[in-house]
């Protein structure tokens, strides 16, 4: 790798926020006018694998290293995980807790919930083989209570197809992108969706690396991409 054409690339990009594959391709064309598409794209996977840029989005990137959210795993989560996995092992669902945005809210929260996500067809069996082995399992679509009100719970909720979940030591969870699209379009997360909203995601945006990309892509699916359009609009502008 030639460390003297990174420093370039990076002073070359350094007034941009974001810049595309094109962009790309218009930098390293400029050093060698016979470059191929392809050498550019294997020098893009070159600059995202030793930090030089992160992946942004699709096609999208910005100078830094990457920063992904690594979900904090209980005993509780990684005990409820596997248990679902053994008892329904062709369900796709995901697990995280509430306590998770405490990485990037001003206003820590003093209880905590557990959400297991289950695709739609799921969540009533899921809910009620649980609630064998747990009392304080609820159905998230038959309670309109204030969720501090269900401190110490397991919520089961409905998974929306292709949402974005991740891999984290062999159990699926919410990734950062869903849990924040989540915070502010669900209505059982209501108590966030003030100014608070503004201030999570603005923490988020600062401290760990997001696709934006699908983030939009899966507010779309819930109908509410402009929402969350409008909060990442409103944070870049601040």
């Amino acid at each position: 790798m030639n460390n003297n054409l990174n420093d370039i690339l990076t002073k070359y990009f350094s007034h941009q926020e974001t810049f595309n594959v094109a962009d790309i391709y218009h930098f390293y064309s400029k050093q060698n006018p016979n470059i191929s598409q392809s050498a550019v794209n294997y020098q893009i996977y070159d600059l995202v694998q030793s930090g030089v840029i992160q992946r942004v989005g699709h096609g999208v990137y910005c100078l830094g290293k990457s920063n992904l959210f690594q979900m904090d795993l209980s005993s509780q989560m990684k005990r409820i995980a596997h248990y679902i996995k053994k008892e329904f092992p062709y369900t796709n669902f995901c697990i995280w807790e509430l306590a998770a945005i405490n990485h990037f809210s001003h206003n820590l929260i003093n209880f905590n919930l557990l959400f297991v996500d289950v695709e739609r067809d799921a969540v009533d069996p899921v809910y009620y083989k649980l609630r064998e082995k747990q009392k304080n399992v609820v159905n998230i679509r038959k309670t309109y209570d204030d969720i501090s009100e269900l401190k110490g719970s397991i919520c089961i909720r409905p998974l929306v197809s292709h949402a974005p979940i991740r891999k984290q030591e062999k159990i699926f969870v919410a990734s950062l992108e869903k849990i924040l699209v989540d915070l502010a379009t669900d209505k059982e997360f209501f108590p966030f969706q003030g100014n608070e909203i503004f201030s999570i995601y603005g923490n988020a945006f600062e401290k760990y690396t997001l696709n934006e990309s699908s983030m939009l892509r899966y507010a779309a699916r819930k109908e509410k991409r402009a929402n969350i359009a409008k909060i990442i609009n409103s944070i870049k502008r601040q």
